[in-house]
């Protein structure tokens, strides 16, 4: 069989979950990516909002011991919320192996068991069944057997990782939550050209897009970029498929449908492919 990798959106909602009919075409769960590849049979799981319970009932009946590396970019509830509803963490002869990165001092064991203690959850992380290896991702590059891993940091309310795989000679970027920032100042120009040259040449960027201009005025410093300024920043970045995501809650579909046909219409030579991230949707790296 010829090589193939893929990605698919199990969740693409930013804020939190909206289960609405007029969202269910984009869909309505919240952050979750699944990278796959014939390089590779452990599952590899980029954040772990909503989506994640689905991706998890999808391989729950695996037939082989299931193990998988997951890479959370932050740990705002939008990105957690459906780690305790993830069914292989309740297999016995499963492994998992959690990044994520540090957060003023504490770790990523800490920070997940302050996520499911007992007050939020009746399902803390001591009824897992799986073996669960948790790691602190500090500034570095990682090595897999079949992939490698950095991160920069993005702009955001709390320290949040931009994460760059690099797997089969492809290099996909998650940036689901980073605010480009529109000003001319010194510092904001050199976070810009650092995340340029951070995402020069991806085959795939998968960046946040939440906000349209018009709403970023009420919302800057929130943590989410606009994209009219995500098109701008990456139109000469030679970046293959971009695809834009974390999707506001109260954008419905038919925003969303005439969003992603003006954005094809106006922006596509810059591009091999752009558009809108949809829930359920695989795409071909």
């Amino acid at each position: 069989m010829a090589d193939s990798l893929k990605i698919k959106f199990w969740g693409v909602r930013g804020s939190t979950p909206c289960a609405n009919p007029e969202n269910m075409n984009f869909g309505g769960n919240t952050t979750c990516f699944q990278v796959l590849s014939t390089q590779f049979s452990e599952l590899l799981i980029i954040d772990c909002g909503t989506g994640i319970r689905n991706l998890g009932n999808n391989t729950y009946s695996s037939k082989h011991p299931l193990k998988g590396n997951i890479f959370i970019t932050h740990p705002h509830w939008d990105h957690l919320q459906g780690f305790p509803f993830f069914k292989p963490f309740f297999e016995k002869e499963a492994t998992f192996n959690v990044y994520l990165p540090p957060q003023n001092g504490v770790g990523c064991k800490e920070i997940l068991q302050g996520h499911m203690s007992n007050t939020f959850i009746p399902v803390t992380m001591e009824k897992f069944d799986a073996t669960m290896n948790f790691e602190t991702f500090y500034p570095c590059e990682l090595t897999f057997d079949s992939f490698k891993v950095d991160y920069m940091w993005a702009q955001h309310t709390v320290h949040t990782a931009i994460f760059r795989f690099k797997i089969d000679n492809k290099i996909i970027v998650f940036a689901p939550d980073n605010e480009l920032p529109i000003d001319d100042s010194m510092e904001s120009q050199k976070f810009i050209q650092s995340f340029r040259d951070f995402v020069k040449d991806a085959d795939v960027l998968v960046h946040d897009a939440q906000l349209s201009s018009k709403q970023y005025l009420e919302r800057k410093g929130w943590g989410h970029s606009t994209w009219e300024r995500v098109l701008e920043v990456t139109a000469t970045c030679n970046i293959k498929h971009l695809i834009l995501t974390h999707h506001d809650p109260d954008s419905d579909d038919k925003y969303l449908e005439n969003l992603d046909q003006e954005i094809k219409n106006n922006h596509s030579k810059n591009y091999t492919s752009v558009s809108l991230a949809r829930e359920g949707q695989s795409i071909d790296v």
